[in-house]
């Protein structure tokens, strides 16, 4: 079975299309499952990140995947397969191991993406949704990535979505110190964003989250305020700065709860950084002119700076990962040829058992041992023989001299008269 990715990301579709085709985290193990119940389909997993949304198969063919990826969101190939990308077996491989190692993520060389591909592969992994080929493929994913990280600058100067928020942010207000900051979630990026406004300074920070108890542990965490989701519209007049990274499917800000906290703050604008995908504020708000609203694509604008001694690794880690990509392939080969081994030995197995079965029942019944042993020798013979037998005709009847010779080879019949 082919190892087979499909999927799109920032490279291949626009926002307004990768939140339509994303998966919610607490989606992704029932999406994985019911995949699985395909009995085409070894193995899945799942990657849905602001940036990208793959499955990874282990199926019968690409075209099944390509399928049963476009079925799950209610669309079919003709209508996004523009979007879409499709990788097989070694192209499969190489994809897995650059996205892993953050060679094919929006900011090259995030460390964020290995945390989020770990994530994935372990619901499949807990929900025995792998098979030996697809673990394997993911732990040495995972090796590369960090050989990549130890053995290159990838990992040098770090940038990722949530630290060029917060660059996007510091160039608009030149400095945070006067301003009233608001972060909303409290999940990894959102933990990550505090990270990166913690080296700053600024007039106050807090927190909001639909779980009162989580955005309570970062609070405490990072000294900072906290509140729940429910008291947003009240609260959110009061910042100057608003970040936004929830796994929410829709809308937490809305043009009505907008409209009235400019009224309250008589028209000071506000700065909105939503880094959700799906987006966590109707585009609508973009509407007022007093709104600054920046979504996860309007970042590609403000990173470029910081990576110009990652291109440089970035060469070098591509080499690693062709070199590890063609490894996984020799492996993946020769498990495929042992399969064939193995196929071959069950079914010669099963020739021996019912010959033998045959035998042992006439030897009981009382008849003459030599004539069964005689029996039992023409009976292998004859089965044994059947394919090998009806390879050959083929082949004679085809008139293939290189298959004939293939066969003779194969069969050592070169020389039958030597015998």
């Amino acid at each position: 079975m082919p190892l087979v990715v499909v999927g799109l990301n920032h490279t291949t579709a626009h926002i307004d299309i990768r939140e339509k085709m994303s998966v919610a985290e607490d989606s992704v193990a029932k999406a994985a499952e019911q995949l699985c119940l395909h009995d085409k389909i070894e193995s899945c997993v799942i990657i849905s990140t602001c940036n990208r949304t793959e499955f990874y198969f282990d199926c019968d063919s690409a075209e099944i995947a390509q399928t049963q990826f476009c079925q799950w969101f209610g669309y079919t190939f003709e209508e996004i397969g523009q979007h879409l990308y499709t990788h097989a077996n070694f192209d499969c491989i190489q994809h897995l191991f650059a996205v892993a190692s953050g060679l094919d993520s929006l900011v090259l060389g995030e460390a964020q993406i290995l945390g989020q591909v770990k994530s994935a592969y372990d619901i499949s992994k807990q929900r025995k949704f792998l098979n030996k080929t697809t673990d394997r493929f993911f732990q040495t994913a995972f090796r590369i990535a960090k050989s990549v990280r130890s053995n290159t600058d990838i990992g040098k100067n770090p940038v990722s979505i949530a630290n060029s928020s917060v660059q996007l942010s510091k160039q608009i207000f030149g400095e945070l110190n006067k301003q009233n900051i608001l972060v909303i979630g409290a999940g990894a990026t959102s933990e990550l964003l505090l990270r990166y406004l913690s080296k700053h300074s600024y007039q106050s920070l807090s927190i909001c989250n639909r779980t009162l108890s989580n955005a309570n542990k970062l609070a405490k965490q990072f000294d900072c305020g906290s509140f729940d989701m429910n008291q947003l519209p009240g609260k959110i007049s009061a910042f100057d700065l608003i970040f936004t990274a929830t796994s929410s499917q829709q809308p937490i800000i809305d043009y009505g709860m907008i409209k009235s906290a400019l009224q309250q703050r008589k028209h000071r604008p506000i700065v909105i950084i939503d880094i959700a995908i799906p987006r966590d504020v109707d585009i609508s708000v973009k509407k007022f002119n007093d709104i600054f609203y920046y979504a996860v694509d309007d970042l590609q604008k403000v990173i470029s700076n910081n990576l110009k001694n990652r291109e440089q690794a970035a060469l070098v880690a591509k080499e690693i990962i062709a070199a590890e990509a063609e490894s996984f392939c020799y492996w993946l080969k020769s498990q495929q040829h042992t399969q064939l081994i193995s196929t071959f030995q069950q079914e010669t197995a099963k020739i021996r058992k019912h010959s033998l079965d045959k035998a042992l029942k006439l030897l009981n019944k009382g008849e003459d041992a030599q004539e069964v042993l005689f029996q039992l020798a023409n009976n292998l013979t004859k089965k044994l023989n059947h394919t090998p037998v009806k390879a050959i005709r083929d082949a004679i009847n085809s008139g293939d001299e290189n298959k004939i010779n293939t066969i003779k080879t194969l069969l050592k019949l070169e020389h039958p008269s030597d015998k």
